[in-house]
């Protein structure tokens, strides 16, 4: 009965420290560890000016957005946002695909072999 209590004291909380470590560590493995750095680069130039400089920098792209001066930079966010998506569901029907020609190879086995093999998959 006495231990009914610790279970509730102290929660594990996530510092920013432990955050930064797990971003990094998950941009490393899929290779987004220069886009991080670039952004990362960005935002400490961005948190170093003083904030009047800040407002006008935002105020300024606003305007040449509004002009069409960086209308390819917009261009490029969609084009990639797509090309993100198109990918994500072309990796799950591949996936999908893989999938069946196991089953069907593993039917055939089967058949073949007079024997009921054991699946590996899980």
């Amino acid at each position: 009965m006495a231990g009914q209590g610790k279970q509730f004291q102290n929660k594990p909380q996530i510092t920013w420290a432990q955050a930064f470590r797990d971003i990094t560590i998950a941009s490393m493995n899929r290779g987004q560890l220069p886009v991080l750095g670039l952004i990362g680069l960005a935002g400490c130039i961005i948190w170093k000016m003083p904030n009047k400089d800040v407002s006008n920098l935002v105020f300024d792209l606003l305007d040449r957005l509004s002009h069409g001066e960086l209308i390819a930079y917009v261009l490029l966010i969609v084009v990639s946002v797509g090309w993100f998506i198109h990918a994500k569901i072309m990796r799950a029907n591949f996936s999908e695909e893989y999938k069946r020609i196991g089953k069907e190879k593993s039917k055939l086995q089967n058949r073949m072999a007079g024997v009921n093999f054991e699946s590996s998959d899980k």
